[in-house]
């Protein structure tokens, strides 16, 4: 497989579908009466994409952004861990880590680090406790544990990361093709 097909996506979108998709990106929810409209279709063929795009797992859930910080969630820790793979696999070391409480997001890296774990916790207790579950994880080497002082970007959305340029480098070719 070469790069320029890695890169490519898996569905066939065209310039409806990526507005849409956008659309539900930047605000979570969509008008579809509104973008009906301004999109010239017909609300069904807008209803029936969206029932597409949760089929086709490209929209995933409903999901609400919580304020963290609101929550008394205080502590944003970013933690890299060396594991050691005589034991369990990268894949049971890494469904461990995930179970653990306070773990956001586990990445399995290439280069130095096994895991990327992201983790957000009420306070330095909880970090402690949280950290020695994780040293204590069957199949952790070692960790480094940084903790964030403050938050510049942390955006779950996909496509508002993106300005137009750069869309239009990912989806055209696609949505050409899906016109064609």
């Amino acid at each position: 497989m070469n790069a320029n097909t890695q890169s490519m996506p898996k569905v066939a979108l065209d310039e409806v579908d990526f507005q849409i998709l956008r659309r539900l990106d930047e605000n979570g929810d969509i008008d579809v009466d509104e973008l009906s409209e301004e999109l010239d279709v017909s609300t069904s063929t807008i209803y029936y994409r969206m029932e597409n795009y949760r089929e086709k797992d490209i929209v995933k859930g409903e999901i609400a952004q919580l304020d963290p910080q609101k929550l008394g969630l205080e502590l944003t820790a970013i933690t890299e861990i060396n594991a050691d793979y005589d034991g369990p696999g990268y894949e049971e070391v890494a469904e461990k880590i995930a179970g653990l409480s306070g773990v956001q997001r586990v990445f399995f890296m290439l280069g130095e680090m096994s895991f990327y774990v992201l983790s957000r916790v009420r306070d330095h207790e909880h970090l402690q406790k949280l950290m020695e579950e994780i040293i204590q994880t069957e199949g952790v080497d070692n960790s480094t544990t940084n903790i964030v002082l403050r938050t510049f970007k942390d955006e779950d959305r996909l496509l508002v990361n993106y300005d137009d340029e750069d869309l239009e480098r990912i989806f055209g070719d696609q949505r050409q093709s899906a016109n064609d």
